[in-house]
């Protein structure tokens, strides 16, 4: 499993940030260089013929033969320059009169064409001369297309050039390996493994060669397992663009391989110790078997690293053990702007609260919402006691889960007319508790197809869109009929979970097609049962899909029936925090032309830290990060944050207590992990929300005063500089206590730290036993216990209440005084 995930859409900052220009990408083709084949493919015809004409190589279109790139990413903002050589003969048009040779570059969102343009189109005789072209690029992608569309005559083209511009400077300055191997700009690793355990490869199966690529220079290429790394660049918040040319062969990982470990480009990440902390995929889908050239890009906001990264590095893999070939050119590493000064001191820390006046608003409890992803999970004893203790201790009001199709299989005949029988006992028994028992609100995700709708096995393209929206409102009929008119307006839905990932395997306007039939489904139940239901956008649709699903709703006219806007972000281990708010506003920005407008209410349905398999999930800085997250969040103007998920995976990693996975609590017996105590301590707050201002990082709180004059302060000592770092630290409180008498009736402590409220603490005192050797979990939720202390030390100063506290960094602590 991957590392992390960075959520955030493309950079509209890219368009602001100041020259100089860099070359993200070129590809320079010499049509007498056999490589040519690998980026240029027929379209339909045959493959144009190589004429020579002393040291120039052309191609040579006859009628009927169009060629064209793969389709090549791109950041928005970036120019596309294009430059080529091009003649032709009198060409009779193919149909209409521009049918005959031209050069068109395609613009892209996502993988729909947008528009083109031509640039060079004629019928009549042209000698060779040099065409240039400078296309500023609103999407993210483009394609060149050329050939003879006519009845007759050739068309030419020699020493193609395309190149992308990008603001910033590019900082690998050997991306097609012409330096010396493994000596200036790229070395090799001798073995070992990586931080998911897995083999770095031999050193041997790595070398440099000719003709690989149609480009200038050399071609790294990996024969068998093997891992090429860059130099490491520093990093101090800037933004970045990272790209490269790649290609796979026969690439076949080994039975007990882990799914992902196949080949590819990552950029990873390293605190100022040089020890890996995270990375991403560049080849967002690591693939088994043969994969053609193509070329591959991934942006990071300004600031949208964690601020603990203090540079990054290439690394370039077959994952060890794994069989096959593959290929790397063209690699770069653009940074943009200067970086983010930040306000950080660790040593000791002051937070101001207060006053109580016209600064004070009502405290919106973004933090009461849970995803618990499949609903069948609902069934298993541990999730109800979950979800129980999350509503009664730590307020859970809305449940997001998924999966109705399939699992419960409410579905059961469709006959040649199309009309469909249903059983929905199966969901009924999922539902009932958290509705009926329990008394939460849901998000129902819509997604995936019955069984007897599927056009293939992978069950995410229906064969009939109509019919798969028939089911669809059948589902939601059915649930006005079980839980009441008043219950399911009060529901906030769903399409589909983060369609732009491999939980959806069709197009995007396959896509945009169920979106359409979802809201024909949801507004057709608006109207036969006399309610309005708050109907959603598809769940974390990233890469400009949001944008586009929302479009395919406005040219069917639906757009004005959504009423609510969802996405989700994983950042704060890894990634930096800061992609809470770069998330939040990409989301309004992408929804403001449409109906709903910029004032949405925006759910954000998944939020955790962004290191999948870290340890910080079960530990005292997961609990931190919890009250930290939810109050950027809280400041953004969210209506509700859904944290994923209530408990660990309930049916993997079973030999471990704790599984560095990212739920509330385990999945043996729902102990409470400190994060789900960060919960409780938010959920007791009450009242009016008080401003807080803190001298400095890591230090945060939430405070708010009840209408009986108990003030709550949650304090959080989150350190993205120092994580998993346990050094006490002085915090002092400075609460304004102007009109109030000084002498407290209540004064008193609850802290989450090493020593505190931690269940995983418990479990490492007792040697990290394993489930088989003692899977009595009595003395973890002992340790689990929110215990109160009396305030020992706290004074009244010119109209402050002075309370001086010594907490450790990344923990929680909650101060009540009345």
């Amino acid at each position: 499993m991957k590392l992390f995930t960075l959520v955030f859409a493309a950079l509209a900052a890219l368009l602001s940030v100041p020259a100089p220009a860099a070359e993200l990408m070129k590809l320079d083709i010499d049509f007498g260089h056999p490589a040519w084949r690998g980026v240029v493919t027929p379209l339909w015809g045959g493959l144009p013929e190589v004429e020579r004409n002393g040291n120039t190589a052309a191609l040579a279109f006859g009628p009927g033969s169009f060629c064209g790139t793969p389709l090549i990413p791109c950041p928005p903002g970036s120019v596309v320059e294009i430059a080529f050589d091009a003649s032709a003969t009198a060409i009779a048009p193919g149909g209409e009169a521009w049918r005959t040779a031209a050069v068109q570059l395609g613009l892209f969102d996502g993988t729909a064409e947008q528009s083109h343009l031509d640039l060079f189109n004629t019928g009549r005789a042209t000698p060779f001369r040099r065409y240039e072209s400078r296309t500023p690029v609103s999407g993210n992608g483009f394609r060149l297309c050329f050939g003879n569309y006519g009845r007759s005559g050739t068309f030419r083209i020699a020493n193609l050039s395309i190149r992308i511009m990008v603001p910033g400077r590019n900082v690998e300055r050997d991306g097609s390996f012409s330096g010396m191997f493994g000596i200036n700009d790229w070395f090799v690793q001798k073995g070992g493994v990586d931080w998911d355990g897995l083999g770095l490869g031999s050193f041997e199966h790595a070398k440099v060669v000719k003709n690989a690529f149609p480009g200038a220079g050399s071609t790294l290429e990996l024969d068998g397992g093997a891992t090429v790394v860059s130099r490491q660049f520093p990093y101090s918040g800037e933004g970045l663009v990272v790209g490269g040319w790649f290609r796979q062969a026969g690439i076949a990982r080994p039975e007990d391989g882990r799914p992902w470990a196949h080949a590819g480009i990552q950029l990873v990440f390293f605190d100022r110790d040089d020890n890996v902390i995270g990375h991403d995929d560049v080849t967002r889908q690591l693939l088994p078997g043969d994969r053609p050239w193509g070329y591959h890009v991934i942006e990071i906001s300004p600031g949208g690293l964690s601020p603990k990264v203090k540079s990054v590095a290439l690394y370039l893999r077959i994952w060890g053990g794994t069989a096959g070939k593959a290929w790397f050119d063209e690699l770069a590493v653009v940074k943009q702007g200067e970086g983010q000064a930040r306000n950080y001191d660790s040593s000791k820390g002051v937070i101001a609260v207060g006053p109580a006046g016209e600064e004070a608003a009502e405290l919106v409890r973004v933090w009461n919402g849970v995803d618990l992803s499949y609903c069948s999970q609902i069934d298993l004893p541990q999730v109800r006691t979950a979800l129980r203790r999350l509503k009664e201790e730590g307020g859970l009001e809305y449940l997001r889960t998924r999966e109705f199709f399939n699992g419960p299989f409410p579905v059961k005949s469709i006959d040649a007319a199309g009309n469909m029988t249903y059983d929905f006992s199966t969901v009924d028994k999922y539902l009932d508790y958290p509705v009926k028992e329990l008394g939460l609100k849901l998000v129902p995700t819509i997604e995936t197809v019955p069984p007897q709708l599927r056009r293939d096995s992978g069950g995410h393209v229906p064969k009939d869109f109509a019919l798969w929206g028939r089911a669809v409102k059948a589902l939601v009929r059915h649930w006005i009929g079980r839980y009441g008119r008043e219950e399911v307006s009060q529901w906030v839905f769903e399409c589909w979970n983060e369609p732009g990932s491999d939980f959806f395997r069709g197009t995007d306007e396959e896509f945009c097609r169920l979106f359409v039939a979802y809201l024909e489904a949801l507004t057709g139940v608006e109207k036969e049962c006399g309610i309005k239901l708050r109907i959603g956008t598809p769940s974390g649709a990233m890469n400009n899909l949001l944008s586009r699903a929302m479009e395919a709703a406005r040219r069917a006219g639906l757009d004005g029936a959504v009423t609510d806007a969802s996405t989700h972000i994983y950042g704060g281990f890894a990634g930096a925090m800061e992609l809470y708010r770069i998330g939040i506003e990409d989301v309004r920005k992408r929804m403001e032309p449409f109906p709903a407008g910029r004032g949405v209410p925006v759910h954000v349905t998944e939020f955790n830290g962004s290191a999948m398999g870290s340890r910080h999930f079960d530990t005292q800085t997961g609990a931190a990060f919890v009250v930290k997250a939810n109050r950027l969040m809280a400041d953004e103007g969210v209506l509700r944050t859904y944290f994923y998920c209530a408990i660990d995976h309930p049916y993997l990693n079973l030999e471990h207590h704790y599984s560095t996975d990212l739920g509330y609590m385990t999945h043996y017996d729902a102990v409470p992990k400190p994060s789900f105590n960060a919960l409780v301590l938010l959920n007791r707050l009450e009242g009016k929300r008080l401003p807080v201002k803190a001298s400095s990082e890591p230090f945060d709180a939430m405070a708010a005063v009840a209408g009986d004059g108990t003030m709550r302060i949650v304090v959080t000592t989150f350190s993205e500089e120092e994580l998993g770092a346990a050094k006490p630290v002085p915090v002092t409180l400075e609460i304004d206590w102007a009109g109030r008498p000084e002498k407290l009736g209540r004064a008193e402590l609850v802290r989450i730290d090493s020593a505190h409220a931690n269940s995983y603490a418990a479990f490492e005192k007792a040697g990290k036993p394993s489930y088989r050797e003692n899977p009595d979990t009595a003395a973890y939720r002992e340790a689990a216990k929110l215990v109160p202390e009396a305030l020992q030390a706290y004074r009244f100063e010119n109209g402050k209440l002075i309370i001086p506290l010594v907490l450790e960094l990344n923990s929680v602590a909650a101060v009540t005084v009345k």
